[in-house]
């Protein structure tokens, strides 16, 4: 190769050979190598019509990187991340943070000391069977009884929302929680109990319900006494902080405000697990305190009377029963839905002589996704609770227990 062939493509001088696609000198070269990525050139301020080379620099790094790119240098065959020094940083970063337990052991950091079993500990982890069937025969023995008759109401959600009175003026034997010195087993029977009757009880003032076979009366009583549990709650809390505090004094508190707590009542969770109380939140809900949320607020803002109620209460539950066992349930759920929708229709238009009933619907329906959104986020932490054998526990219907 004769020396004319070896001149530099973008500035003129002596090239060095190929670099980067295109004879090129070092100097060019390594501009290229500095700027040919780079986010951060200015545009040319004449208009692009620099003189390349004069007085031995150039005079725009702009028309420099766009001559590169004419002539054919790229940018493919940069390599990156090459440097000794950052290798050495790595490896001493690496020597200086030590390994952390659960990365160690493989395990979660939640169940680290939780032992595996094994024939010779067997009886040592041993579940507590917690056999519920004498709830289900209560609960068979309150659809027997049925409701009070006769009974003279309006439609199927006037009459369950006469039940729905009915048994909120009964004894609430949960409504002084703080007076109870210490929160255990037996205490937790006793509300699994209070909450299942007390469901069962309601559904008797649906007589469609009633028509139902009892096989699927008492599957559809197991899938949705819980979330039935979790909307009554939240009613429950609302009322009572209408009643206490001002519309203006709700309305100046900050999401996250105490309302009231049991700090000083015991929670024993020894009976169904070797964790403690706080490790075993990040599984499932322990309410120790209630706070403001936005959840909470918009039930407070909402105000439902018994009809409204009564109508999400069974529209939250039909629907979720209905998607989580399907078939000849999902048919039936849809069937209820249906007819209280049209009862519901009626009481806005005929009763409330209000056509227009959309936003409070549509506000209505908020909350109920909001607990079916919140249900679907704890589902995922009861599998893992599950999967890592957090609970020892076994249930005689494991199904009645997935929501809790």
């Amino acid at each position: 190769m004769n020396s004319e062939a070896l001149i530099c493509e973008i500035c003129g001088q002596e090239a060095r050979g190929s670099h980067y696609g295109a004879m090129a000198c070092r100097a060019c070269a390594a501009f290229f190598r500095r700027t040919g990525t780079s986010k951060h050139i200015k545009p040319c301020s004449r208009k692009k019509q620099c003189k390349f080379f004069k007085n031995g620099f150039f005079t725009c790094k702009f028309c420099r990187l766009q001559k590169c790119f004419t002539v054919g240098m790229s940018s493919e065959t940069f390599q990156f991340d090459r440097d000794a020094y950052k290798v050495r940083e790595m490896v001493q970063l690496d020597r200086r943070i030590p390994m952390t337990m659960d990365i160690f052991l493989g395990r979660s950091n939640f169940i680290i000391f939780c032992a595996p079993q094994s024939p010779e500990s067997s009886e040592k982890f041993k579940k507590n069977f917690i056999d519920v069937q004498f709830l289900l025969d209560e609960a068979l023995t309150v659809l027997h009884q049925g409701s009070e008759t006769p009974l003279i109401a309006r439609n199927s959600l006037g009459k369950m929302a006469f039940g729905f009175r009915k048994i909120q003026n009964e004894d609430q034997i949960f409504e002084n929680l703080h007076k109870i010195p210490e929160f255990g087993k037996t205490q937790t029977l006793a509300q699994w109990e209070y909450y299942i009757l007390k469901m069962t009880k309601w559904l008797t003032y649906f007589d469609d319900f009633q028509k139902l076979e009892q096989s699927l009366q008492i599957k559809m009583i197991q899938g949705i006494w819980s979330i039935w549990k979790k909307l009554e709650q939240l009613a429950a809390i609302a009322m009572c902080i209408r009643r206490k505090l001002s519309e203006e004094t709700i309305r100046k508190m900050k999401n996250g405000t105490l309302l009231c707590n049991w700090n000083q009542m015991k929670i024993d969770m020894s009976w169904c697990s070797k964790y403690s109380l706080e490790e075993l939140k990040f599984f499932m809900e322990i309410n120790t305190e209630i706070r403001l949320d936005s959840l909470t607020r918009e039930m407070i803002q909402l105000e439902p009377s018994d009809i409204e109620l009564s109508f999400m209460l069974s529209q939250l539950c039909f629907h979720y029963v209905g998607k989580r066992f399907q078939g000849e349930i999902l048919r039936i759920s849809e069937k209820f839905q249906e007819i209280l929708a049209d009862d519901l229709h009626d009481y806005y238009v005929n009763e409330m002589k209000k056509s227009n009933y959309g936003s409070r619907m549509a506000q209505m329906m908020r909350i109920n996704n909001q607990i079916q959104k919140d249900i679907i986020r704890n589902r995922e932490k009861t599998d893992l609770a599950i999967l890592f054998d957090v609970f020892d526990l076994e249930f005689s219907h494991p199904e009645m227990f997935m929501d809790l």
